[in-house]
């Protein structure tokens, strides 16, 4: 099980404490459930900045996040989370990534999990330059309208990618219809 942080931010999954409960993915792999999803931001001088912990369990025979833990040692940014936290990322690694890096014969505890992007990112066989989704626009278009002027540059350093992609996946979003 991968340990180590990296300064900056990454993401991994590890066993939950509490009783095991399997979950049978539908291409046959099991997931033991619970499991804690977090996305840790570290300095350069190794520090722990912010934490963010979400626990998925079993709840009705389906993966649900129970649980989230968000904490700062600086404070949280209170309208910053309102306007880039996606409550479905957990619940997307764990339903769609881990069943992929099962079925590649990897360890999902050793797994570095992708710190943005979703719910695209979950999807480990997504061809570089396929089509984007709706729903990875519908977040994009959700930033958009949360950060207005100047968005293409904050959007750009929040996905690591070139202002001009942040503007072409905005025009995506207004061709088909997902933002007026």
């Amino acid at each position: 099980m991968a340990t180590t942080r990296p300064v900056g931010v990454s993401s991994r999954l590890r066993p939950a404490p509490g009783q095991r409960h399997p979950w049978p993915t539908p291409d046959g792999h099991v997931i033991d459930l619970p499991v804690i999803l977090d996305v840790v931001s570290r300095s350069e001088d190794a520090a722990t900045r912010w934490t963010v912990e979400a626990t998925v369990e079993l709840v009705d025979a389906q993966p649900a996040v129970v649980a989230l833990s968000v904490s700062s040692r600086g404070g949280l940014d209170l309208d910053r989370l309102q306007a880039e936290f996606r409550w479905a990322t957990p619940l997307d690694a764990v339903m769609t990534t881990v069943p992929q890096l099962l079925s590649r014969g990897l360890d999902p505890y050793a797994h570095d999990f992708a710190v943005r992007g979703y719910p695209d990112a979950a999807d480990l066989t997504r061809a570089p330059g396929r089509q984007l989704s709706d729903a990875f626009l519908h977040d994009v278009a959700r930033r958009y309208l949360a950060v207005g002027r100047g968005y293409a540059h904050r959007l750009a350093a929040e996905y690591q990618v070139a202002p001009r992609t942040v503007v072409s996946w905005v025009e995506k979003a207004r061709s088909r219809g997902i933002l007026g």
